[in-house]
């Protein structure tokens, strides 16, 4: 008898990553990863996802016909009425109507929405968040971005974009953030934030540190999470400076969303949380206490999350029960 499955695609910047997910055990089955085409339309593109679904599918012995849902996760808001995508820096899209081009490329409904929603959502269900009621997630890659899920339901707002902690001011004309504004969470706690401050501390300062030597074919504003890690418990003391401020900074955006949802569980993803978790997690927990208003320490359940990579793919998966 076939096994009714659910696909979840996590489409990035320079990845895609797509799982076949058991729907009844929630057991993964198959993941494939590929590199993001570039120069497609959208129509091509949607065929590109809907062939690495069908060769997932494949892998884990599945056919389009035990297929319960189709989820798929971009780095973008979106608008959950009409299915636009609102603005993806990283792919270049900008108010691009998704969904009908994906459905025709699937060939069934196709439910799509933000990266970090799904990421959140997933680690909410059988993740990090499990068992709480509320949680928030602030996931820090690239960016910084942010997901809620109350009474187990992903809220999205208006136009799909609640959870933009990213972009919650955290001072009162501070950094430029790559956004145009001033002051944004982002701009403290991102890698590109700190690769910025890499540039004008290293390059500009002439402070020294060993991060240029770690490096190979990247650049202080690519720099991989796992290389800032490496650094960082060599007890560099620029790397230290620039990531131990940015967790300080992002504990003041933890208080800020406990302020505001008061939620019962606080998930630390992404990249650099993944590589770096262990390490700032202190700091984060430190900054977030001295700023709690109402609630005191102990009402602070912040934890790492648990799935990494799978995240989002997972949690696009999980899209039809949300």
């Amino acid at each position: 008898m076939a096994t009714p499955v659910k696909i979840g695609i996590d489409v990035g910047g320079t990845k895609v990553f797509t799982l076949v997910l058991d729907a009844a055990t929630r057991k993964i089955l198959a993941r494939t990863k590929a590199d993001t085409p570039a120069g497609l339309k959208f129509d091509e593109f949607a065929a590109f996802l809907a062939a690495q679904a069908a060769q997932t599918l494949a892998e884990a012995g599945s056919s389009a016909a035990d297929v319960q849902h189709i989820g798929v996760a971009v780095p973008s808001s979106v608008d959950p009425a009409t299915g636009v995508i609102l603005h993806s820096p990283a792919l270049g899209w900008k108010n691009l109507p998704a969904r009908t081009p994906l459905e025709k490329a699937f060939g069934r409904p196709v439910l799509l929405d933000n990266d970090v929603n799904c990421g959140v959502l997933a680690e909410a269900r059988l993740g990090a968040g499990r068992g709480s009621a509320s949680v928030v997630g602030f996931f820090v890659g690239t960016g910084l971005g942010g997901g809620i899920v109350m009474d187990g339901k992903l809220i999205r707002g208006l136009r799909g974009s609640a959870g933009e902690f990213g972009h919650t001011v955290v001072r009162s004309n501070g950094r430029k953030c790559g956004c145009g504004k001033r002051g944004c969470l982002e701009a403290y706690c991102s890698k590109t934030a700190f690769g910025r401050r890499f540039e004008r501390l290293i390059e500009k300062r002439g402070m020294k540190s060993c991060l240029p030597e770690l490096l190979k074919d990247e650049t202080f504003r690519n720099v991989r999470s796992k290389v800032l890690a490496k650094a960082y418990r060599r007890g560099d003391p620029v790397v230290c400076n620039v990531l131990d401020k940015g967790a300080d900074m992002l504990g003041i955006g933890v208080a800020n969303v406990m302020a505001t949802l008061a939620p019962a569980c606080v998930v630390l993803g992404g990249g650099v949380m993944e590589a770096l978790g262990t390490d700032l997690l202190p700091f984060v927990r430190r900054s977030a206490e001295a700023h709690l208003f109402g609630l005191g320490p102990k009402d602070l359940n912040l934890k790492l999350a648990e799935f990494g990579d799978d995240a989002v793919a997972l949690g696009a998966a999980l899209l039809d029960e949300a």
